[in-house]
């Protein structure tokens, strides 16, 4: 919330003095370094700064703000003019008036360290306008030790503001206050003047000395210096210090936002990932959970099929084993053939055996072959030995005519001696 007491830091004849605004009511305030504190409004010193009025013909609005700067740069300021916080450029008389005077004020000097040190957040203005000009009276005021004039316009607006050379009210006082209005009257800005007022502090000084007041073609009375005004508003004009603190402090401003939103986005990232992360891991407990409920089902499944895989054969006669041995002994016949060895798989089988005679063989071979139970085998009967004694061995193998997708099933091997 800002505080409702406003603190101005003007110059006045001793140096700078802070004053405070408080409920409408301008208040000086003691003269400590805490008075001096996040100052409100600063006055600009009038031998900081330089008031050039001039008359631009047939221009208006933007025109005669530029015709103003090339007049400016002619005269030589075109440094000055380089940071537009350095200068202002102030229209007098309405807007619609194209030959109105204005007035120029460029800064020359910096403030001292002790006021800078409070200019953070200030306002600066020149010091004339914390003064009550008069229209048609050149006003006069002591500020750090020298003496300023200030030249209104006609509404009371200030004109032209510069500090004098001389420091007291005499002759050449007079004499610098004469070509000041001489160099107006020149530019073509001069307003209509009818007398001329000396603001003081000081109550002791009450007489105009003669020599100044012979030297002007106006009449000069003394009026007790009250307390200073609020300007109407603030200028652009701000000491380059100052402007250098604040792109400072604004870059700062930048850089922390900057690293705030990055955490910001930074940390709303990982929350986001740790969310997912958490639903998926809540996710896979449930299944887990799942699992765990479902595994005496799955587990009795596991058996079942088990106990099918091992009762599969059995369940096609054509394949179960038993009944190959059974179907194999009915072809046997009663003598002339003794099997040697028998394998039965899900995949073939080996028949070895002895024949009495070599047309035994043949005549075995034959039926095996012709049986309908061994009809989904094909045979191959390579070619058979013949013993000394007129005997022959012989081998029969068997491979199933279509290659079935389930595995090698449990083998059985008979072995007749």
């Amino acid at each position: 919330m800002k505080n409702s007491d406003e603190v101005l830091l003007i110059p006045q004849e001793e140096g700078f003095r802070a004053w405070k605004k408080r409920g409408g009511e301008i208040q000086a305030v003691e003269q400590d370094g805490r008075a001096w504190k996040r100052a409100e409004w600063i006055a600009l010193p009038a031998r900081n700064i330089v008031s050039v009025p001039m008359r631009i013909q047939g221009a208006d609005g933007a025109r005669r703000e530029s015709a103003a700067q090339l007049e400016l740069e002619a005269a030589g300021f075109s440094n000055e003019l380089a940071d537009t916080h350095n200068f202002e450029i102030v229209p007098h008389g309405g807007s619609e008036d194209r030959d109105a005077p204005v007035a120029a004020v460029i800064q020359v000097a910096s403030l001292p360290s002790q006021v800078l040190e409070a200019a953070d957040d200030a306002r600066f203005v020149p010091s004339v306008a914390f003064h009550q000009l008069q229209p048609g009276e050149i006003l006069l005021w002591y500020e750090s030790g020298g003496l300023v004039t200030a030249v209104p316009d006609e509404h009371g607006a200030p004109l032209h503001c510069q500090a004098l050379a001389s420091r007291v009210l005499d002759a050449d006082a007079a004499s610098e206050v004469r070509r000041i209005l001489a160099a107006l009257d020149l530019s073509g800005v001069l307003p209509e003047l009818k007398s001329l007022c000396i603001s003081s502090t000081n109550e002791s000084e009450d007489v105009v000395p003669v020599s100044f007041e012979n030297g002007l073609d106006l009449p000069v009375m003394i009026r007790r210096a009250g307390p200073p005004v609020m300007p109407g508003k603030a200028t652009r004009l701000v000491p380059a210090p100052v402007v250098q603190l604040r792109a400072e402090r604004q870059q700062r401003r930048m850089v922390m936002l900057g690293v705030a939103a990055f955490s910001l986005v930074l940390v709303a990232a990982l929350g986001a990932f740790a969310a997912r992360v958490l639903v998926r891991e809540r996710s896979l407990m449930a299944e887990q959970r799942r699992l765990d409920e479902m595994a005496p089902q799955i587990e009795s499944i596991r058996e079942a099929r088990a106990h099918w895989e091992d009762l599969r054969p059995a369940l096609k006669p054509t394949e179960y084993p038993v009944e190959s041995i059974y179907q194999l002994v009915q072809l046997l016949p009663p003598e002339g053939i003794r099997v040697t060895r028998l394998e039965i798989r899900l995949d073939g089988i080996v028949i070895d055996g002895e024949a009495s005679s070599l047309g035994h063989g043949i005549e075995f071979r034959d039926k095996l072959t012709a049986s309908p139970a061994f009809s989904h085998w094909q045979w191959e009967f390579p070619q058979p030995t013949s013993l000394p004694d007129g005997r022959a061995t012989f081998r029969a193998e068997a491979r199933p005519q279509e290659t079935g997708t389930e595995g090698e099933g449990t083998s059985q091997e008979v072995t007749s001696l």
